[in-house]
């Protein structure tokens, strides 16, 4: 959800009745530049239709995220605090668990989302393409902790190649760890300065727990995820018209940290305060047919498995 990620990204839900709700990704393929005409003698007529095409993502909104407390108010007027206080920082609690949540929810659904690299992938050197996974070594050969200095520049060939820009890689610790310990590294035995590398090649590295069980707990796999190759849309039931306030009840919505907003029921009954915040999201990502086939670029999504694989 972030602005670099987002980039004016903006989506709408569409109405209606139906418990599935639609978002519509309008984009136009890549055009083979094969399909550029030599020697023309006709300068005046076309007769190729092209155009935009469209994906819709749909979203059940029965599929949901809930985290709910009760209060009573004879415990919250015992605080020493103020009650506008109290009661905001547990409703600011409840956010932050569901956070975490969604985050977790993110990784899960991205596993099936994954796409593959550019097919002249197979020419760079430093990498290997083993159906849609790429393979790099962190490792010199018949070590077990001298670096292998050429890693970043074939990952960053690989996202170039696959149009990818600029990217994170993301997963578990080995790819991560590698990249910290060469950031303080100078000169091998070959007297390149790998802490220049990784400078100049500028690729970021996250370490995180929920993509690591994703993956199979596999500490050697990661996902490098192109800027805005991966989006969450989410559904707000008491948005716009729908909300409603009364003397001992009300429907809104509350921002989480991550950015997405949250629907958050309060209701007052008989002295006991209950509060529920509930998240209605999905992840997608850029769609199978943004390249055609014959492409080297068919099948890329800007987002694509990286194993280690050391010898």
């Amino acid at each position: 959800m972030s602005p670099l990620n987002r980039n004016e990204i903006s989506t709408m839900v569409s109405g209606g009745n139906a418990k599935i709700r639609t978002v519509e990704l309008t984009y136009q393929p890549r055009t083979l530049y094969t399909d550029v005409a030599t020697n023309a003698s006709d300068y005046c007529s076309a007769s190729t239709v092209r155009g935009n095409t469209s994906t819709q993502y749909e979203i059940d909104t029965t599929q949901n995220l809930k985290f709910e407390q009760s209060f009573d108010v004879e415990d919250m007027k015992s605080q020493c605090e103020s009650n506008e206080s109290w009661f905001a920082d547990q409703i600011g609690k409840l956010v932050a668990v569901m956070d975490v949540a969604v985050n977790n929810k993110n990784a899960s659904q991205a596993n099936a989302l994954l796409g593959g690299w550019s097919s002249d992938v197979t020419g760079i050197p430093d990498v290997t393409l083993a159906g849609d996974i790429l393979q790099v070594k962190t490792l010199r050969d018949g070590t077990t902790d001298q670096p292998y200095a050429s890693t970043l520049q074939g990952l960053q060939s690989a996202g170039m190649a696959s149009n990818f820009g600029a990217s994170t890689l993301v997963g578990g610790y080995q790819l991560h760890n590698y990249i910290a310990k060469i950031q303080e590294g100078c000169c091998t035995d070959y007297g390149l300065d790998i802490g220049a590398i990784q400078a100049k090649y500028n690729i970021a590295s996250i370490q995180d727990r929920f993509v690591n069980v994703a993956q199979g707990g596999a500490n050697d796999t990661a996902w490098m995820v192109a800027n805005g190759a991966l989006q969450v849309i989410y559904y707000n039931r008491w948005s716009g018209l729908f909300a409603a306030q009364d003397s001992n009840q009300s429907y809104g919505q509350i921002m989480g940290a991550l950015g997405i907003p949250y629907d958050l029921v309060v209701k007052h009954d008989c002295g006991v305060i209950s509060v529920s915040v509930i998240a209605i999201t999905k992840l997608v990502a850029l769609p199978d047919d943004m390249y055609q086939t014959g492409d080297h670029l068919d099948g890329v999504k800007g987002f694509a498995e990286v194993n280690v694989v050391n010898v």
